[in-house]
């Protein structure tokens, strides 16, 4: 039994003359959605064995993806969210290494379609226009015959309901694969972590194919709540639709609400209809927290957790002032250990990875046993993330495990330094990242987005003294509040940090960008030692 589309149906039929999706300025009941999900299920069972269709979509729209998402689960196959902005070769190698079967795209992609069908001769992939689903004429109506699609390459059913290719900053994108069970159990957790009720309407300013959009479909639709889609995040469209659609409840990832902290803190006037945000994806600094604790209003909750294991920990508004360096304490039937290299379970207090036990665990990373196999270590996921419990069993997150810095032997955690350099007034965002070095290994940079920069994308500003004093600033504040092998060796200001395609900073991409530059860093250290 679907129990994904189950509970969304029963929803549909409790308000069917309800506004379930509102996107720009149209607007669908439940009604209209429960038709067009059925239909386009009929459809599908018709193009696919049940149980065994893998549906990739190229969908922005709200109204296709969420029709899209609840007719694959209606049918028991499996939907395979895509990133529409990679190029056609990604495409591909993503849909065989996901089985894909069926590509539903909309027109707008059509371009990139034609490209992929000249680089695949793949038989088993059938490409169809979401415009050309409804009215899709099929030849094989009779169940006792084959589908149209033969699945040569795929042997038997699963229970994976959404496989999600990661898009973390430090490493490849892994297949994590999902059951419906898990993707409803997720959705009842906010539910009862937010107090989300079918009175709200909710802010989904992400994309579908990364977890969080995922969760900002369901979590409304399967309860009779109204989903608000911002299909293109900016401060001005954030802040317009929180007015103009009564927004009540958002979850956000924390670049969106970097990118808002001026709104946020100047138009709480605007924002009287929010009753809670949450953030999401990485953690924000401290400094930014106390201001939105004190400035907005409005519950605000932290969440720390992964796509593998829904939300771990969360930060309740009742310990908003005296936990704020923390993401919070376990959530209900959730366990936490912080492990050594050894896998050994380190005391409170001490830095380790973070291994998370979880009833929302994910089935696994598709197709890759080794890889999944690897990411647990007695029932607890390995996170790939740093952090330390303290006594009182509330979590702090340090950082990515692969975000290390190791300099001239001593390991030195970025979330340190940009916690005591982001105590400057001018900086709105930091990443402290390490770069290569042959002397020490690797040597510390500091990369800078000021407030109100209006430069070119990605422009490294050029010297002057106003810069200059910042920096000296920057640096005296290192001095005071950090050891001399924390202290960053140089730093640069650019107009913005690049980002992953679910919102975090893209570590990944600064140290290579930084790398390439191919300077000898350590050569004036060099010189002051050894003269």
């Amino acid at each position: 039994m679907s129990v994904v589309f189950q509970a969304f149906k029963e929803s549909a039929l409790r308000f069917s003359d309800k506004t379930a999706i509102i996107s720009g300025d149209n607007t669908t009941s439940y009604q209209t959605l429960l038709e067009l999900s059925e239909l386009w299920s009929d459809k599908l069972s018709h193009l696919a064995a049940p149980n065994l269709a893998k549906v990739a979509f190229l969908a922005e729209e709200a109204l296709n993806t969420a029709a899209l998402s609840l007719a694959v689960a209606k049918i028991s196959a499996t939907c395979i969210p895509t990133n529409p902005q990679l190029t056609a070769t990604q495409l591909i190698d993503g849909w065989h290494a996901t089985d894909v079967n069926i590509v539903l795209f909309e027109p707008e992609f059509s371009n990139k379609i034609k490209q992929c069908q000249t680089l695949t001769s793949n038989q088993n992939i059938e490409f169809i226009g979401i415009d050309d689903l409804s009215t899709l004429e099929i030849k094989n109506a009779d169940s006792s015959k084959k589908p149209l699609t033969q699945f040569s390459n795929i042997k038997t059913a699963n229970d994976n309901f959404i496989i999600t290719l990661s898009s973390g900053s430090t490493g490849l994108p892994k297949p994590i694969a999902i059951s419906q069970q898990c993707k409803l159990l997720r959705a009842q957790q906010s539910w009862q972590l937010y107090n989300i009720t079918s009175e709200d309407s909710i802010l989904c300013a992400s994309p579908f194919f990364h977890s969080l959009g995922q969760r900002l479909f369901f979590v409304p639709l399967l309860l009779g709540a109204t989903l608000v889609q911002l299909k293109q995040f900016t401060p001005q469209a954030w802040i317009a639709a929180v007015e103009r659609f009564k927004v009540s409840k958002v979850i956000s990832v924390s670049s969106h609400l970097y990118a808002l902290k001026d709104e946020l803190l100047s138009n709480a006037t605007q924002l009287s209809s929010l009753k809670t945000i949450v953030t999401s994806s990485a953690p924000i600094d401290n400094h930014f927290k106390e201001q939105l604790f004190q400035s907005i209003g409005c519950d605000f909750h932290e969440m720390y957790g992964a796509t593998e294991v829904a939300t771990a920990t969360n930060l309740f508004p009742e310990y908003s002032q005296q936990k704020h360096t923390t993401v919070g304490s376990p959530c209900p039937n959730v366990s936490i250990k912080i492990l050594s290299d050894d896998k050994t379970e380190l005391p409170a207090d001490h830095i380790g990875e973070i291994a998370v036990k979880s009833p929302l665990v994910f089935n696994e990373y598709y197709q890759k046993d080794e890889l999944t196999k690897a990411a647990f270590s007695q029932d607890y996921f390995l996170t790939g993330d740093l952090g330390k419990i303290g006594s009182d069993g509330f979590l702090s997150y340090v950082g990515r495990k692969k975000d290390i810095i190791i300099s001239g032997g001593i390991n030195i955690y970025p979330k340190d330094i940009e916690t005591a350099l982001t105590q400057h007034s001018s900086l709105k965002e930091l990443a402290v990242i390490g770069v290569d070095d042959e002397f020490l290994g690797e040597v510390i940079l500091a990369i800078c987005v000021l407030e109100d920069e209006n430069r070119s994308q990605n422009e490294t500003i050029e010297a002057s003294e106003k810069l200059k004093q910042i920096e000296r600033e920057l640096r005296r504040l290192a001095n005071k509040n950090l050891a001399p092998f924390q202290r960053p060796l140089k730093y640069y200001f650019n107009k913005s940090l690049p980002l992953t395609a679910s919102g975090k900073i893209s570590k990944l991409e600064l140290r290579a960008h930084y790398n390439k530059l191919g300077e000898d860093w350590s050569a004036p250290l060099r010189a002051m030692l050894y003269r």
